[in-house]
């Protein structure tokens, strides 16, 4: 088993999570994947996207993911760039709130694309809305044409979140894909 100093103490957390208990095999296959799969984070900048996986709407992260590795290229800096799902990331642990906890905390970039909160998403928003991220965090979520739309795309709590990162200068509102493209160029762009 390999001991490395950097990951120790990101496997020992997921290690005391009520309801995971990490075998000496799960720590050793955490800390290969670590190195073989979540190098990327070393010398690359990182965008974690975050979001809906849902049919409509993972198009919108699978894009928004593509720009921003795309337009980081083209910016001609020395850093690579690594722009990703969480699905796109080796499988490091059972529980998906463990693999989403390990990725969070590595990523440089935490890029949330919502237009509702009915999944996942909302509790990862919820993890996300805390000091340790707010700072990584920028939050793009969808508005739509009335009221009541808006009423029933967003739970009270997850509505909440978002005024509280516009607050913070940290959310963008988008209604069509073309709005979500800009927003996410404007923000991202190298300063």
């Amino acid at each position: 088993m390999t001991n490395d100093d950097a990951t120790r103490p990101v496997i020992d957390k997921l290690g005391d999570q009520p309801g995971e208990t990490l075998t000496p095999e799960r720590v050793e296959a955490i800390q290969t994947a670590m190195h073989e799969d979540l190098g990327r984070f070393i010398n690359n900048t990182s965008y974690f996207v975050l979001g809906s996986y849902g049919e409509e709407e993972r198009p919108r992260l699978e894009a928004v993911r593509d720009q921003l590795a795309s337009d980081a290229a083209a910016s001609n800096s020395d850093d690579g760039v690594d722009a990703f799902l969480m699905d796109d990331i080796l499988d490091i642990s059972e529980f998906f709130t463990s693999k989403f906890k390990l990725l969070v905390s590595y990523a440089d970039h935490i890029v949330g694309v919502y237009e509702h909160s009915q999944g996942g998403h909302a509790w990862e928003a919820g993890y996300i809305d805390q000091p340790t991220y707010r700072e990584r965090t920028r939050a793009f979520y969808r508005t739509y044409e009335t009221e009541e739309e808006q009423y029933a795309a967003y739970d009270g709590m997850f509505a909440h979140y978002l005024l509280s990162m516009e607050r913070v200068d940290r959310a963008y509102t988008w209604t069509t894909p073309d709005d979500l493209r800009d927003y996410i160029e404007d923000a991202y762009a190298p300063d």
